[in-house]
């Protein structure tokens, strides 16, 4: 059994990652159990039609497994509609999840995956290759004769320690380390958020699967697989991608303990204004955390509370911050622009949240209206979003607005992106406010693409990054 998985990171936002969690839990779990001629499809550009094919014929995969986000589902219909009958086709991921029936928009698509895909997947492989009917496999809706199989779904995976870890040779990890420049391993040590917020994914996807959605792996599973990564690869520091990091006080206690004599790198890690307290930041300073990236989003409380659901104060977020920073982190802020209802003047109360925070670093994105969202819902219907527009072309993640608002024009939703950073830093850093005009200009992908060598001059002249 030749399987190919297939993921894509065209016109991406600041360009590729070169790594996906998803998929090597899927390689992980195929190796362990006998599936070993797995190959990995990475595009970070469309390929042209021709090449295409032509690779589809020289590798013969029987299964290609496709991860996709919303954003880049237009892609993976174009390639999917180019493979050969005889190959299985199976896409998974948030876009299939959240939004199931995109599988009718793809007739060349045999199977989507909803929800974990790690046994559904493994299960249809095996299926597969022992000349078994795979139609009747949970988290699956199947293709067949003309009409579409809708499988009801399992569990969420209870214990996470069960799994083995993510296979990173899929995507030859050093090399991915080095060609991103900043010397970081990603990693996740649980699944699952249980806030609510109008614009995240994960509220639908929790909804998809019977069970408890948020989860945790245990300290000492964590400790093993930072332990062996520690050793296997050349690296600066661990980024941790869970949407909160270590809620659970018994895991944070354990890994604060044994982190700095284990490891001893430093780490970056997310959270909420409202979890965090002294005692747990300091723990975690001391284990060795370098900066926490905070969801602002919006400093509009308006907007947060009523449109986003974030139920935070602007002096609870100036508070923590203070905190964190006083404690010796660096503080990176995570917003938005162009979220439904904003307005400029809206948009400017964000900046003057950032000017209070004084941040290291910050990010902000231009709002997307998610499938399966409560704000995608909310676009549609107030006519702000048609499903049915086609994505203009050239289209970069999360850079340019799709919402047409009555009172943020999507020009000038463009100009508060391309100007953010620059705003924030302009009266505290010359040099950082021109390096994040740079960035987030329309040249900001170009410089990006440079990649190892942009990234390590950006550490220098943006501390925290």
């Amino acid at each position: 059994m030749k399987i190919s998985l297939l993921f894509t990171e065209i016109n991406q936002k600041f360009g590729p990652l070169y790594y996906q969690h998803g998929l090597a839990c899927l390689s992980a779990i195929l190796k362990k159990n006998g599936f070993n001629s797995i190959s990995l499809i990475h595009l970070t550009r469309e390929p042209d039609p021709v090449k295409w094919e032509e690779y589809l014929r020289e590798q013969k995969p029987d299964v290609i497994g496709i991860y996709s986000a919303t954003e880049q589902f237009h892609f993976i219909k174009k390639l999917v509609s180019q493979i050969p009958g005889e190959i299985f086709t199976v896409c998974g991921g948030p876009h299939p999840t959240c939004y199931p029936i995109c599988i009718e928009d793809v007739p060349r698509l045999d199977a989507i995956c909803i929800g974990e895909g790690e046994y559904p997947f493994l299960e249809l492989v095996t299926a597969l290759a022992q000349g078994k009917d795979p139609k009747k496999i949970k988290n699956l809706w199947i293709r067949k004769d003309g009409a579409i199989i809708k499988n009801e779904t399992r569990p969420f995976i209870a214990d996470l320690d069960k799994l083995p870890f993510e296979d990173r040779e899929l995507f030859d990890l050093q090399n991915a380390i080095d060609r991103y420049g900043l010397g970081q391993i990603r990693i996740i040590t649980g699944r699952g958020c249980p806030y609510q917020c109008t614009y995240c994914a994960n509220k639908r996807i929790g909804e998809m699967q019977p069970g408890d959605y948020v989860r945790f792996r245990s300290a000492g599973h964590i400790m093993d697989e930072l332990n062996y990564l520690n050793k296997k690869y050349k690296f600066k520091e661990f980024f941790f991608d869970d949407d909160i990091f270590m809620p659970d006080k018994t895991v944070r206690m354990e890994f604060c303990r044994r982190y700095p004599g284990e490891i001893g790198k430093s780490f970056i890690f997310s959270s909420r204004v409202e979890i965090c307290n002294k005692e747990m930041l300091r723990e975690l300073k001391s284990a060795g955390g370098r900066r926490i990236d905070f969801g602002i989003e919006s400093g509009s409380k308006e907007l947060r509370q009523n449109v986003l659901k974030r139920n935070m104060a602007n002096s609870q977020i100036l508070k923590t911050t203070e905190m964190a920073r006083a404690l010796g982190f660096q503080i990176k802020t995570l917003n938005m622009v162009g979220l439904p209802e904003e307005t400029y003047k809206k948009h400017l109360e964000t900046v003057k949240l950032n000017l209070e925070i004084k941040p290291d670093v910050v990010s902000i994105f231009v709002f997307y209206p998610y499938p399966g969202t409560e704000l995608y819902d909310r676009c549609v219907e107030k006519g702000y979003f048609d499903p049915d527009e086609n994505m203009p072309r050239g289209y970069i993640s999360r850079r340019i607005s799709l919402l047409d608002l009555p009172d943020f024009s999507r020009k000038l939703i463009a100009m508060c992106f391309n100007r953010f950073g620059f705003r924030v830093f302009r009266k505290v850093s010359i040099t950082k406010a021109a390096g994040y005009f740079v960035i987030y200009s329309k040249y900001g992908e170009f410089f990006m693409g440079i990649t190892a060598w942009i990234r390590n001059l950006l550490v220098k002249l943006l501390p925290g990054f």
